[in-house]
């Protein structure tokens, strides 16, 4: 068969048309790390569409682009394909992006990585080997059809509207905080606090089989309550959602003699009606800024979503101490012990790494 590709050409999103039956799935922190990686290194994969303007391959390129205002995109129009093979083009597209790993060839190359957060592009710099790289999709895909919940199980005293469990207060904190998914480098755990700032798929099944993790879990000294994402697009009702996970999980783990810190997220000023809720007062908690400064939405001088949320979680919680995990945000008050986030440890590793190599090197002369 003879293949006809035309020129690229520089398209207004708005004029593309999604295709209605893309089986693929495309959630907001994927459209990010799309966004992330055209706002850092351009476009490296125009957009194919059919002749009517359909998109054939890039719904996520597309996402991103309309996310980041862009006044125009690459495009590559295929005139010269059936409607089947289009349909089919897309399935194999697909199917073709989840192609196996050289886990170790891929460590090699992160490990030379030095100067770009690879976290922008959703790329983990450890290789969480609990979750199989070419595994992601479908495990992901398997979750969002996973509907059981856990208030089926077991409900936990609640003094708020919308029914999140209470978590008990605890004065424990520390600056030795280590991921959750981790646990198997760590070889004293009951002098870490673990922690769950990173993707939400990663620990979804903390929530899904609650059981599953205990025995790990009571190994840490202690383990702040998952936090559960509240996307600023995403329904208000899922961010209820994320809460009540949240507070459940927390209330559950405490209920197994688990000293757990609660963690506080809050989204736009709508969530501040429910975020803080189940959460006590006089207690330590736990946040996070993993994400936030590259967002002018959540981190700027004068006015920031991050610092409103953070001086109204002092006003209403009057936290003892506040466990800070992450990049730290000039002017915040409280009684605040900073604590490097993993990719800030893991560059100062590297950057260790490479000065031992350097030195070696130079006595080698």
């Amino acid at each position: 068969m003879s293949q006809k590709i035309d020129q690229v050409v520089w398209m207004k999103p708005g004029d593309l048309i999604p295709y209605a039956k893309n089986a693929k799935l495309h959630p907001a922190d994927q459209v990010e790390h799309i966004a992330n990686s055209i706002k850092t290194f351009g476009w490296t994969q125009p957009i194919v569409v059919d002749e009517k303007n359909v998109v054939v391959i890039g719904h996520g390129r597309l996402a991103a682009a309309k996310q980041l205002k862009l006044d125009t995109v690459p495009v590559v129009r295929r005139d010269d394909l059936t409607e089947e093979q289009i349909r089919a083009l897309r399935i194999v597209d697909n199917r073709v992006a989840k192609s196996k790993t050289d886990r170790e060839m891929l460590a090699e190359e992160l490990s030379s990585i030095m100067d770009i957060d690879m976290d922008l592009f959703g790329v983990d710099v450890d290789i969480d080997l609990d979750i199989p790289l070419d595994d992601g999709e479908e495990m992901r895909s398997s979750l969002q059809h996973n509907v059981f919940e856990n208030q089926e199980r077991m409900q936990f005293p609640s003094d708020n509207y919308f029914g999140f469990p209470n978590i008990a207060a605890t004065q424990t904190s520390g600056k030795k905080m280590l991921r959750f998914c981790d646990w198997k480098e760590c070889k004293d755990p009951e002098h870490y606090i673990a922690h769950f700032y990173y993707d939400d798929y990663k620990f979804i099944s903390a929530w899904r089989e609650p059981e599953k993790y205990i025995d790990r879990l009571k190994r840490f000294k202690a383990v702040v309550a998952p936090d559960f994402s509240l996307y600023t697009d995403f329904p208000i009702a899922l961010q209820i959602l994320s809460c009540y996970r949240r507070q459940w999980c927390g209330a559950y783990w405490q209920s197994l003699g688990i000293d757990v810190i609660p963690d506080v997220v809050w989204g736009t000023k709508e969530s501040f009606d429910f975020c803080f809720d189940g959460i006590p007062k006089h207690s330590t908690v736990a946040v996070s800024t993993v994400g936030v400064k590259r967002d002018k939405d959540w981190n700027n001088e004068t006015d920031s979503l991050f610092r409103e949320g953070y001086n109204e979680m002092l006003k209403r919680l009057e936290p003892t101490t506040i466990l800070f995990y992450g990049d730290m945000i000039d002017g915040l008050e409280g009684n605040i012990i900073k604590i490097p986030s993993f990719y800030e440890e893991k560059r100062q590793m590297l950057n260790e790494r490479v000065k031992a190599k350097k030195w070696a090197e130079d006595q080698a002369e």
